[in-house]
């Protein structure tokens, strides 16, 4: 099976995961939400899985030690399978944990899927990259 040739997904694809990002820096948390299926799972860089409520929580929670500050991507490969699409990037991330700030480079791989004619994400998987 070989990807679809469909520029327009792509496209789309390609804004909302550089809209993500931005969301996430900006705290727009109802925002970055409604891009989320109901039965979405983030699997986070040390294997725990959280769902939807979960994940949110997560980024919600105004104690948090770590909060981020920027996310750029580079190589963001999408390819697009019928209504599901599948979104791998490397992220440069500045963070600011526990007061410190710093970068990590992370891969990170995003499943969608198109419900009523609008792509949400459903699942998302973090992989850090050594130095």
């Amino acid at each position: 099976m070989h990807a679809d040739a469909n520029v327009t997904a792509e496209g789309e694809i390609k804004a909302l995961e550089l809209k993500l990002p931005e969301l996430i820096v900006h705290g727009d948390w109802d925002e970055y939400a409604k891009h989320l299926a109901s039965d979405y799972l983030h699997t986070r860089d040390n294997g725990h899985v959280e769902d939807k409520d979960e994940a949110l929580a997560s980024l919600r929670d105004v104690k948090r030690k770590v909060i981020v500050m920027e996310m750029e991507p580079a190589d963001l490969a999408i390819r697009i399978y019928g209504d599901t699409a599948v979104a791998n990037a490397e992220f440069t991330i500045r963070v600011r944990d526990s007061g410190q700030v710093k970068s990590r480079l992370t891969r990170l791989t995003g499943v969608f899927v198109k419900r009523d004619g609008q792509w949400c994400q459903v699942a998302e998987q973090e992989t850090p990259i050594g130095k």
